[in-house]
């Protein structure tokens, strides 16, 4: 039976109200249920309760069983304040490569209940999902473009129309200035459309065995001159267990290039400009990690990351992190970003180990 204790009644049931049988079945359903269960004592600083499921999720936190470590992990707002009216509000905590779903209820005066839950596979399948709804409706999203080739192919035709009635009559350096306005125009659409087919070329991966260290000493061999010409410093920190994941190698590739171009764009012209790739592991799935100390994501721009068109850059289309979440996603895998302004951003693909 666990070692739940109450401070006063010790031999009457506080569920019940009855005399305690001995045999407590409400400590059995508590040590049993499939969920975290953590009971705290904030008068006397001490952890009273902790179920099987809860040592479980917590396994590999450091000190899990001290009450400091707990409330410094879960009552982050709520210790100092045990009347706030976040008691009994759904929160979420990333630590290490989780997220944790919980919920910290004050029970009395002296105790206070957390329920949590291991929530990082289903926020992977709702990160999914989320992308083929996002998929499904990208035909209504492209309708966009029409208006974007639109433009510069009507300048282009008007231009060139101009420019062809007045070819006996315009001096040569103002026939040189429709025909630059016409290039111009052409530049436009031609980014454009590079655009749209990086998101199409990869529409059915070849999923293969890839030695991921293998794989990340090519591509760092392919972007550091890119990078040293510009002053940004790449560094790579491979985690000993990680060796094989099933993954397109094309397709991997292009993600990575494309959370490179970001990390270099956010850290140009910083003071020692850095960008870390590091790697780990977590049951059956690999990460990838893209840290860079560049000037990072305002709060209201993480919520538009993956809008498809959504750009701060003055040149960009808003098209890269969808593509590259939309690649992951071929590949039975999953992108997440955390940033914070003039500090810096990292951005944590995974992917299933082989």
């Amino acid at each position: 039976m666990p070692n739940f204790t109450f401070k006063d009644n010790d031999n009457i049931c506080p569920i019940s109200k009855l005399p305690c049988p001995g045999r407590c079945i409400y400590a059995d359903i508590m040590e049993n249920i499939d969920l975290g269960i953590i009971v705290l004592d904030i008068g006397n600083e001490e952890l009273i309760f902790q179920n099987k499921f809860a040592i479980n999720i917590l396994g590999t936190t450091t000190n899990s069983t001290n009450y400091h470590t707990l409330t410094s992990l879960f009552m982050q707002g709520l210790e100092k304040d045990l009347t706030s009216k976040n008691f009994g509000k759904a929160r979420r905590l990333h630590y290490q490569d989780r997220l944790w779903g919980y919920t910290a209820y004050m029970i009395s005066g002296e105790h206070i209940w957390i329920i949590i839950r291991d929530i990082t596979e289903k926020a992977r399948l709702e990160s999914m999902t989320e992308e083929m709804n996002t998929m499904e409706n990208i035909n209504y999203i492209f309708s966009g473009i029409r208006h974007e080739l639109g433009n510069p192919t009507n300048s282009i035709k008007m231009t060139l129309s101009v420019l062809k009635n007045n070819l006996d009559t315009y001096p040569n350096n103002t026939i040189l200035k429709y025909v630059d306005r016409a290039l111009t125009e052409i530049s436009r659409v031609e980014y454009l459309l590079q655009s749209l087919k990086s998101f199409n070329m990869f529409e059915n991966p070849i999923i293969q065995h890839v030695n991921l260290p293998d794989f990340l000493d090519r591509f760092l061999f392919l972007v550091t001159g890119d990078l040293e010409k510009i002053g940004t410093e790449i560094k790579i920190m491979l985690s000993p267990d990680v060796e094989w994941i099933s993954a397109d190698p094309r397709v991997l590739q292009q993600a990575m290039l494309n959370l490179i171009t970001n990390a270099s764009d956010a850290t140009l012209g910083k003071d020692n400009a850095e960008i870390a790739i590091s790697t780990s592991k977590k049951d059956d799935i690999t990460c990838i990690n893209v840290t860079d100390n560049g000037r990072g994501i305002s709060k209201e721009g993480q919520k538009n990351l993956f809008r498809p068109f959504y750009t701060t850059k003055p040149n960009g289309t808003g098209l890269g992190l969808v593509i590259t979440r939309k690649m992951l996603t071929r590949m039975n895998g999953y992108i997440e970003i955390q940033s914070q302004e003039d500090i810096g951003t990292t951005v944590t693909i995974s992917i299933p180990e082989a």
